[in-house]
């Protein structure tokens, strides 16, 4: 069966779930839901890219124990070693329930008249792993401030000695740099630095350059993965990711949890007809280690 009949065949499950009032159906058709948007989340979500991604009992507080930094020192034979307290410094991550709960008219839906079944759930997949990842942004960036030793700023544009100089600084301080993260239209400014005017600069392979011209995208910078994010609205249209901002993250710098993972309830309402179903999961993020990142900042 090809992807077409399957959603077709979804979208008359949806019809006949809703005009029966059978709330078996209704459920078994939440859950068929919830499995897509849970597996299209799991494959795209910022997160996972570069924040170890654990899964906790609900209920539970993700509390983490980090170790201080073990000493070594250089002493005489038979002299004092000197002893290292292995303080510990206890995180925890804040998590917080992220939802979307869309309703129709059952007239409405029947008639068809909202669309197909794959553009609903496909807007209710794109509006939580937005709010997803405009989350997880947001706490990444919040993390370093103009003051700290790996901030940096670019003047007037995004430029190639910036963000040298921030990849430099990871990968000389904790020895690796996982991804590059900003604003596609800011990322793709990366673009431009293969030429000065019609002149070669040389600082792109051959084969880069092939996959330049051949997808019109770039996906790395010394070797470094480019995750080019696109804006998000939240509910109330804000725009919710930094246009001014590009992150390079280092290795291990914090926790991401999932508390409860995307589920659904759902009901109609006798009086108007509505039926609504509310999706809905609790998840939280946290850095230990701001070190380990670099913020560049255009001004």
């Amino acid at each position: 069966m090809s992807t077409k009949e399957k959603w077709a065949l979804f979208a008359e499950e949806m019809k006949e779930a809703v005009a029966s009032n059978n709330g078996d159906k209704r459920a078994a058709l939440a859950n068929k839901i919830v499995k897509y948007i849970s597996d299209s989340i799991e494959q795209r979500d910022l997160a996972s890219i570069f924040l170890p991604k654990e899964f906790i009992p609900v209920g539970t507080t993700a509390e983490y124990a980090l170790p201080g930094k073990l000493k070594a020192y250089w002493h005489e034979p038979g002299s004092y070693a000197p002893r290292t307290a292995m303080t510990q410094k206890v995180f925890t991550v804040p998590t917080w329930m992220i939802s979307a709960n869309p309703e129709y008219e059952i007239s409405q839906l029947e008639s068809g008249r909202y669309g197909s079944a794959q553009d609903q759930i496909k807007a209710a997949r794109e509006a939580i792993l937005g709010a997803i990842n405009a989350r997880i942004w947001t706490t990444l960036t919040g993390s370093i401030s103009a003051s700290d030793a790996n901030y940096f700023t670019s003047t007037s544009t995004f430029n190639k000695s910036s963000l040298d100089n921030a990849i430099n600084y990871v990968e000389d301080q904790y020895g690796e740099a996982k991804a590059i993260v900003g604003r596609r239209n800011l990322l793709y400014k990366i673009l431009d630095w293969g030429t000065t005017g019609s002149v070669d600069t040389g600082i792109f392979s051959d084969s880069l350059k092939d996959q330049v011209f051949k997808t019109g995208k770039i996906q790395s910078y010394r070797g470094i993965p480019i995750v080019a994010l696109p804006q998000w609205r939240d509910g109330y249209g804000k725009l919710t990711i930094s246009q001014d901002e590009v992150l390079v993250v280092g290795t291990d710098v914090g926790k991401y949890v999932v508390n409860q993972e995307l589920r659904s309830k759902d009901a109609i309402d006798v009086d108007t007809l509505i039926w609504n179903i509310h999706l809905y999961m609790k998840m939280g993020a946290a850095v230990f280690f701001p070190e380990r990142m670099a913020k560049i900042t255009v001004t």
